[in-house]
């Protein structure tokens, strides 16, 4: 079982809710945000192995994001789009 900690990001509750299942099916820590502010609390509030984020989000798109999260530098881990 994996201790890892992973942050979805995606403004579409079932496809949150389907990898928030599989993947804690295989023993991941899973945390769901459903819009870029909420990932932004999430990613403020602890620390991350891996997040998953959507690009077409109504807020703010997934590459904004990862752009505001690199230059701040307040992600230290890998991100898949």
């Amino acid at each position: 079982m994996s201790n890892a900690r992973v942050l979805v990001v995606d403004d579409e509750a079932d496809i949150r809710s389907l990898i928030k299942d599989i993947l804690s099916d295989e023993g991941y820590s899973v945390t769901v945000a459903g819009d870029a502010a909420s990932a932004r609390k999430e990613v403020a509030d602890r620390k991350f192995d891996l997040v998953l984020l959507d690009i077409w989000m109504p807020d703010t798109d997934g590459i904004t994001l990862l752009r505001e999260w690199s230059e701040g530098g307040d992600l230290k881990c890998p991100v898949v789009i």
